[in-house]
């Protein structure tokens, strides 16, 4: 099966042991896993300085067709990414389709007196947005969904004991999406193919902080037909990522 991971990482850990560092050293994991490309961004966005961890992200894929990047945002009241329409002007020099961000972790709120302005930028570009469940709530979410329709959301890590409230916002928001890093109740993909179509569901392992092979098992053990194992497995995420459209609608 061809696999498309969205939930990866590249860079330095603090704390954390992770399986690699470096992009060499995950294109070598990324081959003995059989996964095929990968949606990456830089842990120093993350753990230190975002705009710099962006910089150094698109420096260290260079060259790597098999690797595309996924940048950390910041709202633009910090002041330290620019105007909305610079960032917006930069991520589309450097084909940027896809986003993350980590309010907890950063301190900021996700509320539209915070991130609105980017919220709607993100939305008429019909962006990819990667937030872990950790960093957010379900009503948040459920807002950002429902106010942006444009946007295509996805929660990362979601976790066990966690479709009741992913059923609810899955049949309120068609723009909500979920990965696969920790999707570990049992039986949860089956019972989620069975609500709702396999358009909701994307690959992703969580790297290098995690151990891919349960959400490798937890795709390639799905009792379902192979058309929506491959959409689970790159579909989806290629038609997230070739529906953004770099210059904005109405920028």
């Amino acid at each position: 099966m061809y696999l498309y991971d969205a939930n990866c990482a590249v860079g330095p850990w603090p704390a954390a042991q992770p399986l690699y560092e470096t992009v060499d050293e995950l294109l070598v994991e990324m081959e003995r896993l059989g996964i095929d490309r990968a949606l990456v961004s830089h842990t120093t966005a993350r753990t230190f300085d975002p705009p710099q961890g962006n910089r150094r992200l698109m420096q260290e894929i260079a060259g790597h067709a098999q690797l595309e990047p996924c940048w950390t945002l910041l709202p633009p009241s910090t002041g330290e990414m620019g105007t909305v329409d610079e960032l917006m002007g930069e991520m589309a020099g450097a084909d940027v389709r896809a986003v993350r961000l980590y309010p907890g972790e950063h301190t900021f709120s996700l509320d539209e007196w915070q991130c609105g302005e980017l919220w709607a930028a993100l939305a008429a570009r019909r962006y990819l947005v990667l937030i872990d469940l950790a960093q957010t709530d379900w009503t948040t979410i459920e807002q950002i969904c429902r106010t942006h329709t444009g946007l295509s959301l996805l929660v990362t890590w979601t976790g066990y004991r966690q479709l009741r409230p992913l059923f609810a916002l899955l049949e309120r928001c068609p723009n909500l999406y979920c990965d696969l890093s920790n999707y570990s109740t049992y039986l949860g993909v089956e019972e989620t193919l069975a609500r709702f179509d396999s358009g909701r569901l994307l690959f992703g392992t969580g790297l290098p902080t995690a151990d891919p092979g349960g959400p490798i098992a937890r795709l390639c053990y799905t009792d379902a037909p192979a058309a929506d194992l491959e959409a689970m497995g790159h579909g989806n995420l290629e038609r997230l990522l070739a529906q953004v459209q770099l210059e904005g609608a109405g920028a």
